[in-house]
């Protein structure tokens, strides 16, 4: 096989391996990352209205990190395309640049493919090829920098190296690694046998950073971006998060793990000039990631725009030891590379077996993160990771569909962790808890979206929003006001440690709300799946929730219920307490049972009436009940006793006659 032929499938195996990665359970294409869906709303108000605001007469912020990003989507806004599908098929195309990229810089010999078949069995490119977010952009833009610095294309440099800083903050930083590899590499040479400098290419990155501060600093007040301001805060609380994402992609990436081979032979002093500058970016960026935290994304997303240097790194080790006189370096080599491609194609597999080897225990340990999750997120490495971030991005979609939909008053307010999907589809007024997206009360500036940012939750709530998103899970059991506040203090608060801080949250937050279960039509799953159970929190002083009414009438009494809000589900309890004070319920069949905890209906899908009123329930008054107190409420679906958010309206009581 000759290295053209060897080249196009190359291409043909990242196309085809980023389209079976990013799937949903109807096996289409998956929409983009939920983060990417802040750059699409930012596009989207850019587009429509000239200003680049998460919220129309909101302070100035930056809401996220690229603005070449949020460029490229606000183009496709004003063309009236869809930025998703424009944003993953830039992701596309510039993943498969990548490769193209990496192959230039072994051209002569057939070893010179080892980088790119490296890379596009990796399952970190190829769900960065259809992310939606700007890492395969970053990354193209990073592996063409280190080519034109290699073969000395000045102007090629500076114009990669300036849309590096404009793609992302880290870019400028990445800048500076490339002017100290230029300082140390004319220092050894010396000026007489040195080759022409790039020190010119460095004035464009230069001056687009300064005109990125001086913007920055009229718009925002600040002359740096918050991930930069993360990284040069040196609180060390980065590193702790940081350090285990690092090791997370060495250990859990599979072909990353062949990083040995440079270090061996750079230990031994015969590693390329090459390999020693791929080595050197790599390990800058490596410390980029662990200062700032790192962001969680499916296969150690945060690491992939040095996967391709890093992987050049590897090529050039190999090479000598393809090259070595000894017999054994050779036929080690090639095996080292099999099983290293084999590795970066198990993480891209769902855990299981293989053949006759019982490996799927062993798989899942692998699959396991070292770094802290994400608040609602596994984040486990490899195809587990990014079938969750598929199935959160789903979730959070539909529930912005929902929303969107559902004739919310849009002067109304939205506090979530997960500002996404959610701001992006709703339209509505969305507040990030952890002051990302929209500034946090304590904090005049968006935090990094980096690392696992912390915000004082307490005066995030005391914004008194009209709705919260409490949990992304579904499911059938409301949860309790103490759950909610016990999750967010310890995955999301400033204080975790303090013990009366989640009690407090409660009673003098929580209590204003209740609790509403509505239904929702999750996208990507099949018909039987896709209906699912979603809990949302809305505030009582808005007079919202559905209203009871009975109706006596000849020994029957009737159920009604007036509903002014959206879809809603509920479940039905009709209790009657007799003479002598025992409890009765009323069974779905009409017959009162001794049992207090049994339900008349469940699982309600209330629409809204208007002035009208819906009947839910008649039934007929037992002679030896009555004279007794009868008890009509909705509850929330799986509430169980009477916490605070166990009821979806207020208790109906009517004495009968």
């Amino acid at each position: 096989m000759n290295r053209t032929i060897a080249l196009f499938l190359a291409l043909a195996i990242l196309l085809a391996h980023a389209l079976a990665l990013h799937t949903d359970a109807l096996g289409s294409l998956a929409p983009p990352y939920d983060v990417a869906h802040v750059a699409f709303r930012l596009a989207r108000n850019l587009a429509q209205t000239g200003s680049l605001l998460w919220d129309p007469g909101l302070p100035a912020a930056e809401s996220y990190p690229s603005i070449l990003w949020v460029g490229v989507a606000a183009v496709a806004e004003r063309l009236y395309l869809p930025p998703n599908s424009i944003c993953q098929t830039t992701c596309t195309v510039a993943a498969l640049s990548t490769i193209l990229v990496v192959a230039r810089f072994s051209p002569g010999r057939l070893a010179g493919v080892i980088a790119p078949l490296l890379l596009v069995v990796s399952g970190g490119m190829a769900a960065s090829a259809t992310s939606g977010t700007e890492t395969a952009l970053f990354t193209l833009l990073v592996t063409s920098s280190f080519l034109a610095y290699e073969k000395r294309w000045r102007t090629a440099l500076g114009g990669c190296l300036a849309l590096l800083c404009l793609t992302r903050p880290e870019g400028a930083l990445l800048t500076l690694a490339f002017l100290v590899l230029e300082v140390l590499r004319r220092l050894r040479r010396g000026r007489a046998g040195a080759s022409p400098t790039v020190f010119r290419s460095f004035l464009a990155p230069l001056l687009t950073c300064a005109a990125i501060s001086a913007a920055r600093y009229s718009y925002t007040g600040y002359l740096v971006s918050p991930t930069t301001e993360a990284l040069l805060s040196g609180d060390g609380s980065g590193w702790a998060r940081g350090l285990p994402r690092v090791y997370d992609f060495l250990t859990g990436a599979g072909g990353p793990m062949l990083v040995v081979f440079p270090l061996w032979y750079l230990v031994r002093g015969t590693l390329t000039g090459t390999g020693r500058r791929a080595l050197f970016l790599s390990i800058a960026w490596a410390a980029i990631v662990a200062a700032g935290g790192g962001q969680a994304l499916p296969f150690s997303g945060a690491m992939v725009p040095t996967l391709p240097i890093l992987y050049v790194a590897v090529q050039e080790a190999m090479t000598l030891a393809l090259d070595s006189r000894r017999r054994a370096y050779p036929a080690i080599t090639r095996t080292l590379f099999f099983l290293g491609l084999a590795a970066s194609a198990l993480a891209s597999k769902y855990p299981g077996d293989l053949a006759f080897l019982r490996i799927e225990g062993l798989h899942r340990w692998w699959m396991r993160p070292t770094a802290q999750p994400r608040f609602g997120y596994n984040d486990n490495l490899g195809r587990l990771g990014l079938v969750e971030e598929i199935g959160r991005t789903l979730a959070l979609r539909s529930v912005g569909n929902f929303l969107r939909g559902a004739g919310i008053d849009p002067n109304h307010s939205i506090l979530t962790p997960w500002p996404g999907s959610v701001g992006y589809l709703s339209r509505l007024q969305v507040i990030d808890v952890l002051g990302r997206a929209t500034p946090a009360p304590e904090r005049p500036r968006a935090r990094t979206w980096s690392g696992a940012p912390r915000a004082d939750v307490a005066q995030a709530l005391a914004r008194r929003p009209e709705y919260i998103i409490p949990s992304i899970a579904f499911g059938n059991i409301a949860p309790t006001a103490q759950e909610i506040a016990a999750a967010w203090v310890q995955e999301l608060d400033r204080f975790p440690d303090d013990p009366k801080r989640s009690l407090a949250i409660r009673e003098e937050l929580l209590s204003t709300y209740e609790m509403l279960a509505v239904p929702i039509s999750v996208q990507g799953l099949s018909r039987s799946q896709a209906r699912r159970t979603f809990f949302l929190m809305r505030r009582r002083d808005l007079g919202l929730a559905p209203r009871l009414s009975v109706e006596l009438e000849e020994g029957v009494f009737h159920v009604d219920v007036q509903h002014d809000s959206h879809e809603q589900l509920a479940d039905l309890r009709v209790q009657l307490r007799d003479r002598e004070g025992i409890l009765w319920s009323l069974r779905p069949t009409g017959v009162f049972d001794g049992n207090s905890n049994l339900l008349a209906r469940s699982s309600l899908l209330i629409h809204p009436t208007g002035q009208r009123s819906i009947r839910l329930l008649s039934s007929a008054i037992p002679e030896e009940l009555r004279g007794g107190e009868l008890r009509v409420i909705l509850r929330n679906p799986g509430a169980a006793g009477r916490s605070l958010f166990a009821n979806a309206c207020e208790e109906v009581n009517v004495s009968l006659p």
